[in-house]
């Protein structure tokens, strides 16, 4: 094959290119460089957030959260209460009968003695009783009349017969003897004695028999008639328990003291049991009664010391009879001291029942979150944390474990049961 022309191959090779063309242009200059790079990062930056957010758990965000740190301090094992003062010696006023209140005779604060009327009540049930009872009792006695009337006129009517049978012995004897007498001389038939005689045994035996059926009737009817009688003095024991009864109507004041708690109002019905008031006897000296939760009744102990600004008590009795969650305590002044003499029945006065020396110990305060579960804070978020809780006492809780001072815990309630909460 016969070769290019050597020209061809020279035009070829001086022809134009591209690269001659180019020129170097200068550098941009530094901020506009600095604002591509910072132009791009905020760019970048919501997207990473929102794939960072994506990937992330989403916690759930205590609004209102109440934190308290874990401090070191006394506590003091005691027992807040709030304590009424009553009277040591009093007596309940109790309606022994029912009926409707026709006098007040007394109003609730006075000064009552022994044996003062307080109130008449009006019964038409207890009058309507009383008289139904008293024509039983008067029906009674008439009975037992008409029996001692007959009892009388059967004993007449007995010796009556009595003294004609006796007379009718006597005459048969007197004929025997003057029979056997004409017998022994001949002068009557052996039958003729043989039938005086079988008439002396007949008034024999008639008298004896009369004798013994008199003595047993008498007996029966004094038996009836005693039968009688005891129902009658049966049926008036009751007609006085309802004289006494009506009696009762009118209360007196069974102690004296100062009247409390006494409202009744003429008209009103009472019902038999219903609680009408007290009265109390100020000179029995005063006390305190306050109500515990049935969770401390097993570290309650007579003897425990008690401050107030009444003064120091002590607890002097347990009512262990537990009442809707609450058991009943007493508590009276220590020896040596008294009531103050401004404390009056049924004022209110608070006081810290110790129930143990004071001890040095981790504390927090008492919240619906402080459980053995609780949630520790650890930066912007609340962990969950078991840990182990001692006493409770006065608002505060003891830390036996699992927390160190300076710890801030979750204290109140938290909104759910997760390992992981977020603050706001």
């Amino acid at each position: 094959m016969t070769p290019p022309p050597s020209n061809v191959s020279k035009l070829n090779t001086n022809a134009p290119r591209g690269a001659a063309m180019d020129r170097s242009l200068p550098e941009p200059p530094r901020w506009r460089r600095l604002l591509h790079w910072v132009a791009a990062a905020a760019l970048a930056l919501p997207l990473l957030a929102l794939i960072i957010w994506q990937r992330s758990p989403h916690l759930q965000v205590v609004t209102t959260p109440q934190l308290s740190p874990v401090v070191a301090g006394e506590f003091r094992d005691e027992l807040s209460l709030r304590a009424r003062v009553e009277p040591m010696r009093s007596v309940q006023l109790d309606a022994s009968e029912a009926g409707r209140v026709e006098a007040v005779l007394a109003q609730d604060g006075d000064w009552v003695e022994v044996g003062a009327p307080l109130y008449k009540l009006h019964s038409p049930e207890q009058e309507q009783l009383l008289l139904q009872r008293s024509a039983e009792v008067a029906q009674q006695l008439a009975n037992v009349s008409v029996q001692r009337s007959a009892l009388v006129a059967s004993a007449s009517q007995n010796r009556r017969e009595l003294a004609q049978l006796l007379a009718a012995q006597l005459q048969a004897d007197s004929e025997y003897q003057r029979i056997a007498k004409l017998a022994t001389g001949g002068f009557v038939s052996v039958a003729a004695l043989e039938q005086a005689q079988r008439q002396q045994q007949l008034t024999s035996q008639l008298l004896h028999q009369a004798r013994i059926d008199q003595r047993l009737e008498a007996e029966t009817r004094q038996q009836s008639l005693d039968e009688m009688a005891r129902a009658v003095r049966g049926l008036q024991r009751g007609l006085e328990l309802l004289e006494n009864s009506r009696d009762r109507l009118q209360q007196r004041a069974p102690i004296a003291g100062r009247l409390s708690g006494f409202q009744l109002q003429v008209g009103s019905s009472v019902r038999l049991g219903d609680r009408l008031g007290r009265i109390d006897d100020p000179t029995g000296g005063l006390q305190l009664a306050a109500d515990v939760d049935e969770y401390y009744l097993p570290r309650l102990q007579d003897g425990q010391i008690g401050s107030s600004s009444s003064g120091t008590v002590t607890l002097a009795q347990t009512l262990p009879q537990v009442h809707d969650g609450k058991v009943r305590v007493l508590l009276r002044w220590i020896q040596g001291s008294s009531a103050p003499a401004d404390l009056h029945p049924g004022q209110a006065v608070d006081l810290r029942l110790q129930l143990s020396a004071p001890t040095h110990a981790l504390l927090l305060p008492d919240g619906a979150g402080v459980q053995t579960k609780l949630y520790v804070r650890q930066g912007g978020e609340l962990q969950s944390r078991t840990v182990q809780l001692g006493r409770r006492a006065a608002g505060q809780v003891e830390v036996l474990g699992g927390l160190r001072v300076g710890d801030e815990v979750l204290i109140s309630q938290p909104p759910s049961d997760a390992e992981r909460f977020a603050l706001p």
